[in-house]
């Protein structure tokens, strides 16, 4: 993920601070997010076949960070695809999950 936009962080805990279940919550989210959207079957990168939806996935990142997993989330995700952003979101918000505010690298 290029280091120079701004990103948000999604921590595997929710709110109440429980760990967030099943533990690849996170590549699953990726999986799924990258369904979405009008242009998921267009080749406008450099990805064909199979990898056609690797373009939605490039704005989601999976890290783990002293034993806990985040999922980092490039904020032109926003721009290039509001479907997959608002699905990321949304499922953030229904399993109350602790998040950071956006952050520039």
């Amino acid at each position: 993920m290029p280091n120079e936009s701004p990103h948000l962080v999604i921590e595997g805990l929710t709110r109440d601070g429980k760990v967030f279940r099943p533990s690849d919550w996170a590549e699953r989210l990726i999986e799924t997010a990258s369904t979405y959207g009008a242009d998921r079957r267009v080749q406008r990168t450099h990805h064909p076949g199979p990898e056609r939806r690797r373009r939605q996935i490039d704005f989601l990142q999976v890290q783990i960070i002293g034993g806990r997993k985040y999922l980092v989330v490039d904020l032109r995700l926003r721009e290039a695809n509001p479907a997959a952003y608002a699905f990321v979101m949304e499922f953030v918000e229904n399993n109350r999950l602790r998040w950071c505010e956006p952050q520039e690298p």
